[in-house]
């Protein structure tokens, strides 16, 4: 059985687009036996694994083992299930409950997205705070208490049955807790007693282990890799330092792009670990059909562009925008906070553009009508002037949003006649996706699905995409030509492809001793 350790944190929940649970899902998908072992506490497990449909897939935290929680599922705990006190007053707010006692706010319940009771915050009357983590399952399974400074003065871990299991103080040591609460044991750090209880779970077990890089657990993991085979999976494009001994224990690293494969080369320079090249997102054609619709649709993607880039950017776009009734762009920004600004930058430049001044009357009775058509009230454009029409009319052609879905994503795409990402490290799913729509896709970086005048093009500078646009707008031939490139590229993205790789690598040193094995399988080698 395949393993695949997470790198979650307890309050992650829109995991469903990381390379990690696309990877659990393939497996899923295909039958290929897997477990997820975990290596955090994560007191919230089953809805992260619901919220990103992995519910079917047999997990292990080592932190069950750890506190003797035996049980897979439970009820959460409501409010009208803590021991309060019998006077506790209470106030409501929008995901937090105060608790009042003798006029004196005393703590604050805190809720779980889900409405399940997620953490409680206690204030005693000497100044020390103690903070109260409940499971999923219905339990209480952390309590920390600090002085009134917020200095750590002891942490335990709870069983269901309330009995402590573990407890730190001060320092990095770890009690390991007997049915009378009394020490039989006492281990110079957490990491260590979780690296031994992993080791005891895996003992006679040959299977293959597939870790999502985290410097976190670098160490346990390093430990794991002498005595297990370990695919160390980098999953984003960022190339984290990690310990030499752990790059040099793992049987391969598997990376996204050829792009990773350098940054990681520079950062790794000594470490001769094989490198492999595998998508992260299996994908399948899915043509667009951009070239029947009316209109002529560009997707920008801002991907963390610094702010000099995005206004050069958003200079050309607009002006594109303008040149025809029927041009649209559709804008994907990193958050809320970057849509609000770049959305006032395209409000000054289609002001501008129009030739209204940013504080005049006019200006101002754009925004209100603006704001009376965003909330669907119907305004009459024809009795406007001229120049508060087109102001108007244009922004209602640009479209801004933060978060895709896999369907929303599908759709805009398939309606896109071009993919803008001028980010340093492209993002891969809108890069697989565009090529699945069969549409080309104008790039700052390589990363190795794009290839330069073939179903897309690689750019110096954001100042050179005018050109790029008409490269593709101003005739069919060179989009055409990019359709075809993109429809072969497919051939490396389909999922039968990467699930051959990841068998190959599942079955390399299947039957082998117990010895770490060396070489390996052909795959997509790197270097």
């Amino acid at each position: 059985m395949t393993v695949i350790i997470p790198a979650w944190s307890r309050d992650a929940t829109a995991l469903n687009d990381t390379p990690v649970v696309k990877l659990a899902q393939l497996f899923m998908d295909n039958q290929v036996a897997t477990q997820l072992l975990l290596l955090q506490p994560l007191p919230w497990l089953r809805y992260q694994l619901q919220a990103n449909h992995l519910t079917q897939l047999p997990w292990w935290n080592v932190f069950d083992a750890l506190q003797g929680v035996t049980r897979a599922t439970g009820l959460p705990l409501g409010l009208e299930d803590l021991d309060l006190p019998a006077d506790t007053q209470f106030a409501y707010l929008a995901h937090t409950v105060l608790l009042y006692r003798h006029d004196r706010i005393y703590g604050e319940v805190h809720f779980h997205p889900a409405g399940f009771v997620s953490e409680v915050d206690l204030t005693t009357t000497t100044g020390q705070q103690i903070v109260k983590v409940y499971d999923d399952r219905g339990f209480c399974s952390t309590q920390t208490t600090y002085d009134a400074h917020h200095h750590r003065l002891e942490k335990l871990w709870f069983s269901p049955t309330r009995q402590p299991k573990m407890r730190q103080v001060n320092d990095t040591t770890i009690q390991v807790l007997g049915p009378d609460g009394q020490p039989t044991r006492t281990v110079a750090s957490l990491e260590t007693l979780i690296t031994t209880t992993v080791q005891q779970h895996l003992a006679q077990r040959h299977d293959l282990l597939i870790a999502d890089a985290n410097p976190a657990t670098a160490t346990i993991l390093t430990q794991l890799a002498h005595q297990h085979r370990v695919a160390y999976l980098l999953s984003t494009q960022r190339a984290p330092t990690l310990p030499d001994d752990l790059l040099r224990a793992v049987e391969r690293v598997i990376v996204p792009t050829k792009q990773m494969v350098t940054k990681f080369s520079l950062v790794n320079a000594d470490v001769g670990t094989p490198i492999d090249v595998i998508s992260p997102y299996a994908t399948t054609l899915s043509l667009g059909h951009s070239t029947e619709l009316p209109a002529t649709t560009l997707v920008w993607t801002v991907n963390h562009l610094t702010t000099t880039a995005q206004h050069t950017v958003a200079s050309q776009l607009v002006a594109w925008l303008t040149q025809a009734e029927t041009n649209q762009l559709a804008i994907i920004t990193t958050s809320q906070r970057s849509q609000h600004a770049l959305e006032q930058d395209l409000r000054a430049r289609l002001l501008a553009h129009a030739q209204v001044d940013l504080e005049s009357p006019q200006a101002q009775i754009i925004d209100l009508l603006w704001t009376q058509i965003q909330r669907g009230q119907g305004v009459r454009l024809t009795d406007c002037p001229q120049a508060i029409q087109d102001v108007l009319t244009q922004r209602q052609r640009v479209t801004l949003q933060v978060h895709l879905t896999d369907n929303a994503r599908e759709q805009l795409l398939g309606q896109a006649r071009l993919l803008i990402d001028l980010g340093p490290m492209p993002d891969l799913q809108l890069q697989i996706a565009a090529i699945s729509a069969g549409i080309p896709q104008i790039n700052a970086t390589a990363t190795g699905y794009v290839t330069d005048h073939q179903n897309g093009l690689i750019i110096q500078h954001p100042r050179d995409l005018t050109q790029s646009l008409d490269f593709y707008l101003k005739t069919l031939v060179n989009w055409n030509q990019s359709l075809v490139s993109s429809i072969t590229a497919l051939e490396n993205l389909a999922e039968p492809k990467l699930l051959a790789y990841w068998r190959e690598v599942i079955d390399y040193g299947e039957h082998t001793d117990a010895s770490r094995p060396t070489g390996r399988p052909a795959g997509h080698p790197a270097r």
